[in-house]
């Protein structure tokens, strides 16, 4: 059976994504990251936050310092989570993909930015249905990816192997046709940019959305009895 590309992350591209991209962590600002504008446009003061795909925790980490929540991270690469254990003593870790999430309870606040794109595409539902597992009624839900104009795949090009790819697309959009989230708020930008600017190219643009959960307040009463 070939290896599954949730299974590539979790064994060790995971840890490689790590290595790359610390240095560029360490530099975080808040004031350019959309989904912490998104928690401060709305005022949204959580007390139960959930990153799937937190790296070291660094925005958990803000996020848990501003709104005095409590702030758990899943990460399926092993040197992240030593890294954030040392650094942000605040924050929560669990070793996991989005797929199987070894929790319980329910949370408020979900973040999943840039992660549903290298999803493995025979898990994407059950990482979303893991997703809305936890996430408690009238909760929120920030998801951040790219945006193109089509579905599209690219080739990862951090590896040899072809058959490993990002997949763009809306992924809100699979949340709200359930009709149990609906769209609060949608913020886009070039994806090679850090402040909002409205010159987006359609292949170029990542967007953030803000969702809410509410399981039956987006039904309205019909007229006729089935």
């Amino acid at each position: 059976m070939p290896i599954s590309q949730d299974q590539v992350f979790a064994a060790y591209e995971g840890d490689n994504w790590f290595a790359r991209n610390n240095n560029a962590l360490n530099g975080f600002k808040p004031e350019e990251d959309l989904p912490c504008k998104l928690v401060e446009l709305y005022q949204l003061h959580p007390k139960n936050v959930l990153e799937v795909g937190a790296a070291n925790g660094f925005r958990l980490e803000m996020i848990s310092d501003r709104y005095k929540a409590r702030a758990v991270a899943v990460e399926p690469s092993a040197e992240a989570i030593i890294d954030g254990r040392a650094k942000f003593p605040h924050v929560e870790f669990v070793k996991a993909g989005a797929s199987a999430i070894p929790l319980r309870g329910s949370f408020d606040l979900i973040i999943v930015n840039f992660v549903f794109h290298w999803i493995d595409r025979a898990n994407l539902l059950r990482s979303m249905a893991e997703i809305d597992r936890l996430l408690e009624d009238s909760g929120y839900l920030i998801i951040g990816d790219f945006l193109p104009s089509n579905l599209t795949k690219v080739q990862y090009h951090h590896m040899e192997d072809p058959k490993i790819y990002t997949y763009k697309q809306n992924y809100a959009a699979t949340f709200t046709a359930s009709g149990l989230y609906h769209l609060v708020c949608l913020l886009t930008r070039q994806a090679s940019l850090k402040p909002l600017t409205a010159l987006t190219s359609e292949e170029g643009r990542i967007g953030v959305w803000l969702l809410q959960k509410n399981l039956d307040g987006h039904y309205v009463e019909g007229v006729f009895q089935t």
